[in-house]
């Protein structure tokens, strides 16, 4: 009885030492409804009709800031409360955070501008941390709304999102996504998330956890999504497979749009200034069709030598309001010389 006791009380502080202590908290604070819900194929997607507030507090150089995400009954982010999506569109954004409009109103994210700029519907169905696998599932799960341009939203680590099991979130544990594996030949395939990751990640941030029975439980799956992540992170494919596994995804992408007598503009939205890999205008040449190629990094270098606004957050990196200001103005610019509506 003595060494099962002890195996036991030894036990429970390995969970909350592992799955507690060594967690460390976010530095936000999220009210409302849930932001995501959990997706069997996708692993998350945005959740419909729901508004959610996100609080995050000041740091230096940065006072505390407040945003209200609101979204329709297909999970597109839209300005307020109660708004129904039409059916169709003119234009579908898909992509991440950095087109989802991270840390901005729905009004000033470059989808917004886009729409007023052109007099054109646009649905904005990105959502953060997603890859260029949930981007490409997102289309097809949304081709009904026949759209005559798809804008993909495309930033450098798109290449390592799409062949790792686990999104980047708040937590050192796993946000279990749809990610690339490869076939016995060889070949990549799009692989679904491995558990609930989204599960995992809300009862943290909201702390429901707090009876025995729901603490071993959630303890347990964090560690489970600690192992996981380790994992993912150990088991990073070289750079010839991310390559690889981009370049399929395009082709899938630009067959999706073809298919639905579409076309697709491939925007680059540079993370620090950064350029665009050459495998990446390369690909899209040589896929061709309906595939078009945007770069935003010499806009953004351009606005930087000109003494324009920050087109980054403070303390941040995502895409700042006068950046999505200058994408729309590009893609607006863009659009009408190449007469893509």
């Amino acid at each position: 009885m003595l060494a099962s006791a002890t195996t036991i009380v030894c036990l429970l502080i390995g969970i909350e030492v592992a799955a507690y202590l060594t967690v460390p908290p976010i530095h936000l604070t999220s009210e409302g409804d849930a932001m995501v819900v959990f997706d069997p194929e996708i692993g998350m997607v945005p959740n419909r009709s729901a508004h959610t507030r996100r609080t995050y507090p000041a740091i230096k150089d940065r006072a505390t800031f407040v945003f209200d995400i609101y979204t329709d009954d297909r999970g597109a982010r839209v300005d307020g409360p109660g708004q129904h999506n039409a059916g169709r569109a003119d234009i579908m954004t898909i992509g991440c955070s950095f087109s989802w409009g991270y840390a901005l109103p729905n009004g000033d994210t470059y989808s917004s501008r886009l729409s007023k700029a052109l007099g054109a519907s646009v649905t904005n169905l990105s959502e953060a941390s997603y890859g260029t696998v949930q981007a490409l599932q997102m289309l097809r799960r949304n081709r009904d709304l026949a759209p005559k341009l798809v804008i993909y939203g495309i930033i450098a680590h798109h290449s390592e999102r799409n062949v790792s099991a686990c999104a980047p979130s708040y937590y050192p544990f796993c946000l279990d996504v749809s990610h690339i594996e490869w076939n016995g030949q060889g070949k990549p395939m799009v692989a679904p998330p491995a558990s609930n990751g989204v599960r995992r990640l809300e009862q943290h941030l909201t702390g429901d956890f707090t009876n025995p029975a729901s603490w071993l439980e959630h303890g347990a799956d964090v560690i489970y999504g600690r192992a996981t992540y380790a994992m993912s992170v150990q088991n990073d494919p070289d750079e010839a497979r991310k390559e690889q596994a981009l370049a399929f995804l395009l082709r899938e992408m630009e067959r999706t749009v073809a298919d639905m007598g579409s076309q697709v503009l491939v925007i680059f939205i540079p993370t620090n200034y950064w350029e665009p890999s050459p495998a990446l205008p390369r690909m899209i040449a040589e896929i061709g069709g309906t595939m078009r190629f945007l770069d935003m990094s010499e806009r953004f270098k351009r606005n930087k030598a000109e003494g324009g606004p920050n087109v980054y957050i403070v303390g941040d990196g995502h895409p700042s309001a006068a950046a999505h200001a200058i994408i729309a103005d590009e893609i607006a610019r863009y659009i009408r010389r190449e007469k893509l509506l």
